[in-house]
């Protein structure tokens, strides 16, 4: 029923109550979310073809494009350095990260001795803080640690894995393998639970082995969610780094394209350089997501 303010005279019936609620609920995060994503990426959109002449003027172009190619051109360059290096997080996840995850979690759902014990190892990184456990990390690899503590019985000399430019990048990449394997975990453990016993059992009944039975039966039943995980990994190919501000900060040759532009921003003036280097890997990203989205939707209608 409709109820009158005495204050203001206005009758407001429940669902006009229910909308202003909602609406005012909302207010803030749609306000966020216009200034700080739409508003932001926009304003680099355009400031990547921003040519700054003087301290108050600019002209428009696409000179920074041109810097971009000629510096990969260049030798030696810290951006030509900063790709390969995202590359090598990429491929480290899809080929090691990801398969290894699936197959740690298929011995988890099969059960084998101590199951309980690996489920939380792999489990435990993803709920302490990142720092924490960079923290822990660099404990264990520093000169005094148990890591260097194991090497040094070998007899050679320890070496400074996150201060050497031979084992800094190859450190970082193991870090992400290690710790990168909880998350993919969780996910295909909620995966394989879900899968009917009627179907494993029958396939027992079958003869079916070990081998068998997570290639041919669970890979396809949980291909669903194995191939949302693939997706968001191809959709960030770009954005794969590791812990480098955690760990190195960009030095001994470990940059990433995602630290350079974010090394750019903070500690330098020009804005407009790593705008154009972002909006440039941005496109070719988002072709990439595209076609392998394309890819991995008829794998998915293959297996339905």
């Amino acid at each position: 029923m409709a109820r009158k303010s005495f204050q203001t005279g206005i009758v407001l019936n429940k669902k006009t109550k229910d909308k202003i609620f909602i609406c005012g609920m909302l207010f803030l995060p749609i306000c966020s979310f216009l200034v700080f994503y739409v508003y932001t990426n926009l304003n680099s959109i355009l400031i990547a073809f921003q040519i700054p002449s003087s301290s108050d003027s600019y002209t428009w172009g696409i000179d920074h494009f041109l810097t971009m190619f000629k510096e990969f051109s260049l030798s030696g360059s810290v951006l030509s350095s900063a790709l390969k290096n995202t590359m090598l997080f990429f491929f480290s996840g899809i080929l090691i990260t990801f398969p290894l995850s699936f197959v740690l979690c298929y011995f988890i759902y099969k059960k084998i001795a101590g199951y309980r014990f690996f489920r939380v190892v792999f489990y435990l990184p993803n709920i302490i803080s990142a720092s924490v456990i960079a923290i822990l990390f660099k404990y264990m690899i520093a000169g005094n640690g148990p890591i260097s503590v194991l090497y040094a019985w070998t007899g050679k000399e320890i070496p400074n894995f996150l201060s050497n430019s031979s084992y800094a990048m190859g450190t970082l990449i193991f870090y992400n393998i290690f710790f990168g394997l909880g998350g993919n975990i969780i996910l295909f453990s909620g995966a394989m639970s879900n899968i009917d016993n009627g179907i494993i059992e029958a396939a027992k009944i079958d003869g079916v082995g070990m081998m068998t039975e997570m290639i041919k039966i669970i890979i396809p039943l949980m291909w669903p969610t194995m191939s949302t995980v693939l997706l968001f990994q191809f959709i960030g190919i770009f954005n794969a780094s590791g812990p480098i501000l955690l760990l190195t900060k960009g030095a001994y040759d470990t940059f990433t394209l995602s630290y350079w532009i974010y090394d750019r921003v903070a500690f330098s003036s020009d804005l407009n350089y790593p705008a154009a280097v972002g909006l440039f890997f941005t496109i070719i990203g988002a072709q990439l997501a595209m076609f392998f989205r394309w890819v991995l939707t008829r794998g998915l209608e293959d297996v339905a």
